[in-house]
């Protein structure tokens, strides 16, 4: 069971890897198709998290996916899903 959950977690966050690269991709495409340049992602950046409760706010909610799936990879074990069935 530890091997397959390990393995399914690892599927999921290259996924996810594939998906933001293809995001980032989309996006830099687009602002070179419109005319920006390559720059203008770096501005926008600058004004993404602001303020100091933004950044708490993305923070927390990043550990709020990130934690459960350590404490998965480190048992071996996904909770149950009796409920479904």
């Amino acid at each position: 069971m530890k091997r397959k959950t390990r393995r399914l977690l690892l599927r999921k966050y290259a996924v996810i890897l594939i998906l933001s690269a293809l995001s980032l991709l989309y996006l830099y495409l687009l602002d070179w198709l419109f005319g920006y340049g390559r720059g203008n992602i770096a501005y926008i950046l600058d004004y993404l998290l602001y303020s100091a409760s933004e950044k708490l706010a993305a923070a927390v909610m990043l550990l709020a996916l990130i934690v459960p799936d350590i404490i998965y990879w480190v048992r071996g074990t996904q909770p149950g899903r009796g409920a479904e069935k």
